[in-house]
C-alpha cells in the first residue's frame, strides 16, 4: 500500500512539473523573449524545467503537509470524541445495571412476603412461575453490557417493557453504542489516510525530521474468560 501511494505521488508530482515546465516558458516567451526570436529565449538552459519542477516540488510538498497536519489534528480529536463516547455509554450501561439491581431486589422482597403469606415452598413458587410463565431472575445476578441484553432484560418484564423512561433509556444506550460504532470507523479512516500520505513523495522525503511517524489503528482488546469458553 505505501508503495503505491509512493508510486502515485511520484506521477502527481511528474504531471504538475510538465504543467508548471509549460507554464514558466510561457511566462519567458511573454517577458524575456524579444519578438523577432524563433524561439523562447530562457535565463539559463533548461530553466523553464528547473522552474517548473521546482515549483511542483514546493507546492506539493506545502499541500501534503498541510493535509497530514490536518488529519493529525482530526485523529486528535476523533480520539477525544471516542473517548467520551465511550464514557457516556459506560454511564447509561452503568445506569441500566442499577435499574436491573433495584428491579431484582423488588422482586425478591416479593416472592418473600409471598412466600410468608401463603407458606408456599421455594420449589412449589418456582413450579407455580413456570406453569405462569412467568420468569424470575431473583435468584442470580444479572450484569448487562449492551443495549440487546439490556433489551432482552427489559422484554421479560411488562412493567419495564412499558416504562416509557426505560424505553428511554434503551433508545440512549443504542445511540451512544451506534455513535461509538461510527466514531471508531473515522478515526480508522483518518489513521488510514495519515498513514498513506506520510508516504508520499515529497513528504516522505523528509518524514522523520518533521516527526511524521505511521499511527496506530484503533483496535479494542476482547478479553475471553474462561466463563465465556464454558470451561
Amino acid at each position: 500500500m505505501k508503495s503505491k501511494s509512493v508510486f502515485k505521488s511520484v506521477c502527481v508530482f511528474v504531471g504538475l512539473g510538465f504543467l508548471l515546465t509549460i507554464v514558466w516558458l510561457m511566462i519567458f516567451s511573454m517577458t524575456i523573449t524579444p519578438d523577432d526570436a524563433e524561439m523562447t529565449v530562457e535565463p539559463f538552459s533548461g530553466a523553464s524545467v528547473t522552474f517548473g519542477f521546482a515549483c511542483a516540488l514546493i507546492a506539493n510538498f506545502i499541500y501534503q503537509y498541510n493535509s497530514a497536519k490536518s488529519l493529525e489534528q482530526r485523529i486528535y480529536s476523533n480520539t477525544s470524541s471516542l473517548e467520551s463516547i465511550k464514557i457516556r455509554n459506560r454511564d447509561l450501561v452503568d445506569k441500566a445495571n442499577r435499574l436491573i439491581d433495584k428491579h431484582q431486589k423488588n422482586e425478591k422482597e416479593s416472592y418473600i412476603d409471598i412466600a410468608k403469606a401463603s407458606s408456599i415452598k421455594k420449589e412449589e413458587r418456582h413450579e407455580k412461575n413456570t406453569k405462569d410463565r412467568l420468569k424470575t431472575y431473583s435468584d442470580e445476578d444479572v450484569l448487562v453490557t449492551s443495549s440487546q441484553e439490556f433489551g432482552k432484560f427489559i422484554n421479560d418484564f411488562p412493567e419495564l417493557s412499558n416504562n416509557q423512561n426505560v424505553k428511554i433509556l434503551l433508545d440512549e444506550i443504542i445511540n451512544s453504542e451506534n455513535y461509538l460504532s461510527n466514531s471508531k470507523i473515522e478515526l480508522n479512516r483518518c489513521i488510514e489516510s495519515y498513514n498513506s500520505l506520510i508516504h508520499q513523495f515529497p513528504l516522505v522525503l523528509l518524514r522523520k525530521p518533521l516527526k511524521f511517524t505511521d499511527k496506530e489503528f484503533y483496535r479494542e482488546e476482547v478479553q475471553i474468560t474462561d466463563e465465556m469458553l464454558g470451561i
